[in-house]
């Protein structure tokens, strides 16, 4: 969790598949966000955060297991405080790994 405002907060997942689809749920199962991972070629474009505080000169840098997500909906709003859970699908191999994590504004 980074930032300052609304469009300018991340968090991180990490020790990810290489390539994998990320799903964001709320506590009611509720889809919040899906997330497509390519490490080979995720560069975090689509996070404000990247582009307000990195440098323009040179796109971000990411382990082959990370993926930045700037919790922001599918609908294209900030979510509110509370308890999130979400899965990790490995598209190479069909595993799916759950998880969860909590937002406090």
């Amino acid at each position: 969790w980074d930032g300052g405002g609304e469009r300018t907060r991340k968090i991180n997942f990490a020790n990810l598949p290489a390539r994998a689809t990320i799903t964001v749920y709320t506590i009611a199962g509720d889809i919040v966000a899906v997330l497509e991972h390519d490490g080979v070629t995720y560069t975090g474009e689509d996070i404000e955060w990247f582009r307000k505080y990195g440098d323009r000169s040179q796109s971000a840098k990411f382990s082959v297991g990370e993926h930045a997500w700037d919790l922001i909906s599918r609908y294209d709003q900030a979510i509110a405080s509370g308890l999130y859970l979400f899965t990790v699908k490995d598209k190479d191999v069909g595993t799916v790994k759950s998880g969860k994590f909590v937002v406090i504004k």
